[in-house]
């Protein structure tokens, strides 16, 4: 049986990679991810969780290099401010938390400069 598609294998298969990599693009709009988040933007988002309704814009983001006991662990900081508080308020403007991951998974989470003092 003969293929009928005028294009070779290598070139169907590169079209076919597009409209993966495009498809995944129009999901991400959609709240679906084909791809994992990284560390930092992973602790961004569990530092908005951990304070619901905070309004947390994340206004720096690091890797800590420490020494670890496993080349697996990452230590991620985010440091962002609150846009719904006023500068100098009660409740902090200012806000951090750290997060520690090993092999992928979330294992630590604190606040290092935290939302209520």
């Amino acid at each position: 049986m003969r293929c009928l598609c005028p294009l070779s294998g290598a070139a169907a298969l590169c079209l076919a990679a597009l409209a993966i990599a495009g498809c995944g693009l129009a999901l991400a709009g959609c709240g679906l991810r084909l791809r994992e988040a990284t560390p930092l933007d992973r602790c961004a988002e569990l530092m908005q969780q951990a304070f619901p309704g905070g309004d947390i814009k994340p206004t720096k983001k690091e890797v800590v290099e420490e020494t670890a006991p496993s080349i697996a662990t990452v230590v991620a900081r985010i440091e962002g401010e609150r846009r719904n508080v006023a500068a100098g308020g009660v409740p902090r403007r200012d806000v951090a938390a750290e997060c520690r991951f090993e092999n992928g998974i979330l294992t630590g989470f604190r606040w290092t400069k935290g939302p209520l003092r």
